[in-house]
């Protein structure tokens, strides 16, 4: 999906800065709570799974070195191998909850 239009591309967006943001804003639209599978978000944004993997694992908590990432995605990966996706209280732009536990 282009950003800027809301329509469906065969072309990525220009940038990565706009296809980490096309990423977020597809997971926000489609995640109710269930998580969406990589395969369905990245047939809608017209990527790889892989990519989608690797820009969400940037998005998470997970550690690059010293770095800990956003937290704005959380990623999980079921006993059949098959992948979902959340987007937090941090990736919708949300007060995080009181009782979060560190």
């Amino acid at each position: 999906m282009r950003p800027e239009d809301g329509t469906h591309s065969s072309e990525s967006p220009a940038s990565p800065e706009a296809l980490a943001e096309a990423a977020l804003r597809a997971l926000a639209e489609l995640d109710q709570g269930q998580g969406v599978s990589l395969p369905r978000l990245a047939k809608r944004l017209g990527l790889r799974v892989s990519v989608l993997l690797r820009l969400y694992t940037l998005m998470s908590e997970a550690r690059l070195g010293e770095e800990r990432g956003p937290g704005w995605v959380r990623l999980v990966c079921d006993d059949a191998g098959r992948w979902r996706a959340w987007i937090t209280a941090a990736g919708r732009g949300e007060p995080e909850p009181l009782d979060k536990k560190v």
